[in-house]
C-alpha cells in the first residue's frame, strides 16, 4: 500500500513540477480580505452572524514548534491552549473553545482539515496551513453535527493561483530544558530518611559510618551518590526543519506542492538516543474540466521515525525523578565500565544498562489523506445554484519494533568482592511491540443557492455528510474497537436586507450509531440576527466610525463524542460470585451484570447564545470584536449512582442514564490597533477572555451541603483546609483533634475539622471543602508587529489567572520511600531541647510511611497557578530586491527566533504550565532558531 502511495506521489508531484516551469514572481500577503469562512461555504462578513477568530498561516510562521499544537497558544480568541507532552516527534497540547463546556471530560473540539471531519491535528504542519478558524458559537458549527458541539478548528490548507511562485525555508534551532527538578544527594537523603523513621518512631536505617561514607564521597561503590538528571540529561538538544513550496496555476490547472522535512534529537546523554525524523508531502490540484464543472484532487503523506533506546520517554523519566542518588552505583568492579553496571537492593534495573544494554526500538507512524470531490456550476439551470460531492480517505499505520536484550549487573558484598547478577545476552530476536491502524472515511454533498433581488439577498446551502472511522490492534491477532459512524443533514439560510439587517436559520439533522435505532436520529436549529449599524443613514456622516455591527444567535444542538458505544445494552461477566450455607459459608460461582443498558439513552443538548459586537474606528486602523456567550448542557450521561434508592438492588454496577447539566458562561474581547508613521509599520494587538462553568445538575451523594457540586464550579479543588503546622506537642493537645489518616504530632500540618457536630474531633473526608479551581478563568494575549525599512520585529505573549495548582506530584509529596526533591531540606524537624520545630520550616515532618496526614489535597499545598509566558519573538530581515535580483530571487529573508523565553509565575520549582514536566516527561524547552526564507 505504502509503495502504491509513494508511486501515486511521486507521478503526481512531477507533473505538477512540469507545469510550474517559468512565470516566477514574488509572493506578496495581501491585507484580509472582507470573507470570512464558515461551514461549507464563505461569506461576506458583512452578512455574517456567527463568532469566529481567524489565524493566517503567516501569524503560524513565527513560531519555532514544527506543529500546530502550541503555535496556536494566544493567536484566537476564545482558544485555550495547554501546553501538553514536548517529547520529540509527539508535541501535544489541550484545546478549549470557550472554557469547560461540559466539564473536565470531553471537551475538547472537532478538527477539520479541508473539509472533512474527525483529523488529528498532528497530521498537519504549519507550513501547509492557509487559515484556521475557530467557530465557537452555535450558528457557525451547526452543521458539522453532532461531534461539534464544542467547537470547531476548521482548517484550511493551501492552494495554487497565479503564476508559479517557489518557496523555501531552512532553519537550525536549540530546544534548552527549563525548569529541570531538583533533587538532594546521598548526604542529605540518608540523613533525612533517618529522620522520617525517627519522626515515625522507628530505627535509622543508616548508620553514623553510613552517613559519613556517603558525606565524604570517596568510595562511590558502597556510597553512591548519582545525579541522574545531570548524568542522563543534555542541557540542550537540536532540531532542523527545511521546506519547498510550489504553487501557481496554468492551463485551467491550479497546483499547490510541499515538501518539509524535520529532524530532532532527544535529551538523553548516555547512549545513541532518541533520534526522530518526519518527513511529509501535500499535493493540492484544482482542475476546471469545462464551464460547468471542476475538480479537486488532494493528497497529503507523513512519516514519522523514531529510532530510541527500547526505552520509553515516560519510562526514562519516571527512573529519573524515582531513582534515588544512593540506590545503585552506576558501575562496579574492577573493569569500572558499562561491562560491570551497578546493582542495587532497592531497583531491578540500571539506568545506564536500560538506555545503552537493554536493546532498541524503531517507532514508524504513516498518515496519508486524501480528498477528491467535483464542483457543479448549475447556473445555466437555475440562477446561482451550485453544488459539490466529495470523498476523503485517511489511513494511519503505528508500528513499533526492535529487539529486547538482557544485560547483568554486579553487587558488592561485605566482603568487598563482586558478585554478577543476572546474564548478558546482547543478540536477541527482533519483534513487534504494537501495530496499529486508524481508518477514516467520508463523505460530502451540498447544494448552494444564492440570489438578490432590489435590496433583498439570500443564500442557501444544504449538506449531507457521512463519518466512519475505525481504530484496530493487529499484534497477537486482530482486535476491532467499535466502529464510528455518524450522518448529519444539515440547512443554512442567510438573508440580508440592504446589507444592514441578517437573519440567518440553521438546522441540522443528526444520526448517530451510539444509540438504539429509535433514538438515532436528533433534529436541532439555531436562529442567527445581525444589525449593521454603520449602513444606517444616521451613522454615514461619523468620519471615525468605519463599521459597526452587533449580531446574536440562539439555539440548540446535540453531541454524542463523549458517548461509549452499547451504553443502550448490558453486559454479563463470568466472575461473578454469591454466599450460601451456615452464616455464609460457601461461596457460589457465576455470571453477574456488568453494565446495565438503558434503551433511553439519547444526545445530549447544548443550549447556546451568543451576543457580539464588531467595529472598525479611524480608517480600520482600530478594530473590535467582543463576544457575550451562555451555554447551558443538559442530558449529560452519567453513571446514576446515588438516585436510585439502594432497596432496588444495584450494588457495583448502575445504569448510565443522561441526567447531569451543566452551564458555561463568559466574557471574549480582541483588539488590535495598526498604523504607518514614514517607513514605520506596526501593529498592537490583545485578546481576552474569561469563562466559568457551573454544575447545575449533577449526581452526587448529598451528605453535607458544603460539599455538594451542584452549584460549585465544574473544576472546583475539593480538600481540607490548613493553619500552618503544628509548632509543638502542646499546640497538637490544644487542639485536641484526632486524624484518620495517622498520629498527629508536631511539623504536621494543622487541617481543620470543619464537621464537628458529631462531637468527635476527627479529621476525615467530611471536613474537605472547596479550597480551589484547577482552569483559568482569564486567558488573556498581547501581541506586537513592527516593520522597519526592511527589519521586522514581532512578539507574542501569553498569560492565564485565576486559577490554582494542587501541588501534590511526586516533586512535593515525598513520602515512604520515595526521592526527595529540595522542597524536603526545609522540613519541620523538632528540637529536643524546646519541643519546638525551627522557625520558618517550609515543608512538613518527614514520613517513611506512603501516605501520612499531611500529605493530602489542603490549602497548605495550593499555589496561585498564574503565568505569563513571551510565547514567541522574532527579529528578521528582508534582504532588498536589487540585491536579491543577483541571485534570481524575489525577495531573501533572514531570521532568529526564540519559543518560551522566559516565565513570569509565583511558581519557581516547576513550569506552571505543566508541572509534571521533567518528572515523567520531556521538561519544557526554551527555544533560539536562525533561519532563512527565499522566495523566487
Amino acid at each position: 500500500m505504502k509503495k502504491i502511495v509513494l508511486l501515486i506521489m511521486s507521478i503526481y508531484c512531477g507533473g505538477v513540477a512540469l507545469l510550474a516551469q517559468g512565470n516566477n514572481i514574488i509572493r506578496f500577503d495581501g491585507q484580509q480580505d472582507s470573507v470570512v469562512a464558515f461551514p461549507y461555504m464563505q461569506i461576506d462578513k458583512e452578512r455574517s452572524v456567527g463568532a469566529v477568530s481567524t489565524v493566517t498561516g503567516e501569524q503560524l510562521s513565527h513560531s519555532t514548534r514544527y506543529g500546530i499544537n502550541t503555535a496556536m497558544t494566544g493567536l484566537a480568541s476564545g482558544l485555550f491552549v495547554l501546553g501538553g507532552s514536548t517529547n520529540p516527534g509527539s508535541e501535544a497540547a489541550t484545546w478549549k473553545i470557550r472554557g469547560l463546556s461540559r466539564g473536565n471530560d470531553g471537551d475538547g473540539p472537532l478538527i477539520v482539515i479541508d473539509g472533512q471531519n474527525n483529523r488529528s491535528l498532528s497530521s498537519i504542519t504549519i507550513e501547509e496551513v492557509e487559515s484556521v478558524q475557530v467557530l465557537k458559537d452555535i450558528t457557525a458549527k451547526m452543521l458539522y453535527g453532532s461531534k461539534a458541539a464544542n467547537g470547531v478548528i476548521m482548517i484550511t490548507t493551501k492552494r495554487g493561483k497565479g503564476k508559479t511562485r517557489y518557496h523555501a525555508t531552512g532553519e537550525f534551532g536549540l530546544k534548552q530544558a527549563v525548569h529541570i527538578p531538583e533533587f538532594i544527594n546521598s548526604k542529605d537523603y540518608t540523613r533525612l530518611y533517618n529522620q522520617a523513621l525517627k519522626n515515625d518512631g522507628l530505627a535509622s536505617l543508616y548508620s553514623a559510618e553510613d552517613i559519613a561514607g556517603y558525606a565524604a564521597a570517596n568510595n562511590p561503590e558502597k556510597y553512591p551518590d548519582v545525579d541522574f538528571y545531570d548524568i542522563f540529561l543534555k542541557e540542550n538538544t537540536q532540531f532542523y526543519r527545511a521546506n519547498l513550496q510550489v504553487e501557481g496555476s496554468r492551463n485551467k490547472i491550479g497546483y499547490f506542492l510541499n515538501l518539509g522535512y524535520y529532524g530532532e534529537n532527544g535529551l538523553e546523554a548516555v547512549g545513541d538516543g532518541t533520534k526522530y525524523t518526519r518527513l511529509n508531502v501535500r499535493s493540492n490540484l484544482d482542475y476546471q474540466i469545462n464551464d460547468y464543472i471542476s475538480s479537486y484532487l488532494d493528497i497529503a503523506a507523513r512519516w514519522d521515525l523514531w529510532s530510541r533506546p527500547n526505552l520509553s520517554y515516560s519510562v526514562f523519566f519516571n527512573s529519573l525523578s524515582t531513582h534515588r542518588p544512593n540506590d545503585y552505583p552506576l558501575f562496579m568492579g574492577e573493569y569500572g565500565d558499562e561491562n560491570s553496571l551497578g546493582w542495587g537492593v532497592n531497583q531491578s534495573t540500571n539506568l545506564y544498562g536500560e538506555l545503552t544494554r537493554k536493546g532498541y526500538a524503531d517507532d514508524e507512524n504513516s498518515f496519508a489523506q486524501t480528498n477528491m470531490g467535483l464542483k457543479f456550476n448549475l447556473n445555466h439551470l437555475v440562477r446561482g445554484l451550485t453544488a459539490k460531492v466529495s470523498l476523503s480517505y485517511d489511513a494511519y499505520n503505528a508500528i513499533s519494533k526492535g529487539k529486547t536484550y538482557t544485560y547483568s549487573r554486579v553487587r558488592l558484598e561485605e566482603d568487598g568482592s563482586y558478585v554478577r547478577v543476572g546474564e548478558d545476552n546482547l543478540k536477541g530476536t527482533e519483534s513487534k511491540f504494537s501495530d496499529d491502524t486508524y481508518r477514516n472515511l467520508g463523505l460530502n454533498g451540498q447544494v448552494d443557492y444564492s440570489t438578490s433581488w432590489q435590496k433583498h439577498e439570500l443564500l442557501a446551502n444544504m449538506v449531507y455528510n457521512v463519518q466512519r472511522k475505525s481504530v484496530k490492534t493487529i499484534l497477537n491477532g486482530p482486535s476491532t474497537i467499535q466502529d464510528d459512524k455518524s450522518m448529519n443533514v444539515g440547512l443554512r439560510m442567510n438573508y440580508a436586507y440592504d446589507r444592514k439587517y441578517i437573519v440567518e436559520l440553521d438546522a441540522s439533522l443528526m444520526g448517530s450509531d451510539k444509540f438504539i435505532k429509535e433514538n438515532r436520529w436528533g433534529m436541532f436549529g439555531a436562529v442567527g440576527l445581525a444589525w449593521n449599524i454603520s449602513r444606517e443613514n444616521f451613522m454615514r456622516e461619523l468620519d471615525w466610525l468605519d463599521v459597526l455591527r452587533v449580531k446574536g444567535s440562539f439555539g440548540v444542538m446535540g453531541y454524542d463524542n463523549a458517548y461509549d458505544y452499547l451504553m443502550y445494552e448490558s453486559f454479563y461477566s463470568s466472575n461473578g460470585n454469591f454466599r450460601t450455607g451456615n452464616k455464609n459459608s460457601m461461596i457460589e460461582y457465576g455470571h453477574k451484570i456488568s453494565q446495565i443498558g438503558n434503551k433511553d439513552f439519547t444526545f445530549e443538548k447544548s443550549r447556546e447564545l451568543n451576543i457580539g459586537l464588531e467595529g472598525r474606528f479611524l480608517k480600520d486602523r482600530l478594530a473590535l470584536d467582543a463576544n457575550y456567550f451562555y451555554e447551558y448542557r443538559y442530558d449529560i450521561p452519567t453513571e446514576l449512582k446515588y438516585q436510585i434508592p439502594s432497596y432496588v438492588g444495584f450494588n457495583a454496577t448502575y445504569p448510565n442514564m443522561n441526567y447531569n447539566e451543566i452551564s458555561n458562561r463568559g466574557f471574549e474581547l480582541s483588539v488590535s490597533w495598526g498604523d504607518r508613521t514614514g517607513a514605520l509599520k506596526y501593529q498592537v494587538g490583545a485578546n481576552f477572555m474569561y469563562t466559568k462553568a457551573i454544575h447545575e445538575k449533577i449526581d452526587e451523594k448529598n451528605m453535607y451541603t458544603h460539599q455538594n457540586r451542584a452549584g460549585r464550579e465544574t473544576d472546583a479543588i475539593m480538600g481540607w483546609l490548613a493553619d500552618g503546622l503544628y509548632q509543638n506537642e502542646a499546640e497538637v493537645q490544644e487542639h485536641g483533634v484526632i486524624s484518620k489518616y495517622g498520629n498527629i504530632k508536631p511539623g504536621d500540618i494543622k487541617l481543620l475539622d470543619v464537621i464537628n457536630d458529631r462531637g468527635d474531633n476527627i479529621i476525615d473526608d467530611y471536613d474537605k471543602v472547596f479550597i480551589g479551581n484547577s482552569f483559568p478563568r482569564v486567558n488573556y494575549a498581547l501581541n506586537l508587529n513592527l516593520e522597519y525599512k526592511g527589519i521586522s520585529l514581532y512578539l507574542l505573549g501569553q498569560g492565564v489567572a485565576g486559577f490554582d495548582r494542587m501541588m501534590s506530584n511526586s516533586y512535593y509529596f515525598c513520602t515512604g520511600q520515595s526521592k526527595y526533591s529540595e522542597k524536603v531540606l526545609g522540613t519541620a524537624i523538632v528540637n529536643p531541647e524546646t519541643g519546638n520545630i525551627q522557625q520558618g520550616a517550609t515543608y512538613p515532618r518527614l514520613t517513611s510511611l506512603d501516605n501520612g496526614h499531611s500529605y493530602r489535597a489542603s490549602t497548605y499545598w495550593i499555589e496561585k497557578g498564574s503565568y505569563f509566558k513571551l510565547r514567541t519573538a522574532e527579529l528578521a530581515y528582508t534582504i532588498p530586491a536589487s540585491i536579491c535580483s543577483k541571485i534570481g530571487a524575489d525577495n531573501l529573508k533572514v531570521f532568529v527566533k526564540g519559543d518560551n523565553l522566559f516565565t513570569l509565575s509565583t511558581i519557581k520549582d516547576l513550569d506552571p504550565e505543566n508541572i509534571n514536566a521533567g518528572l515523567t516527561g520531556n521538561p519544557m524547552f526554551r527555544t533560539f532558531s536562525v533561519g532563512i526564507v527565499l522566495n523566487y
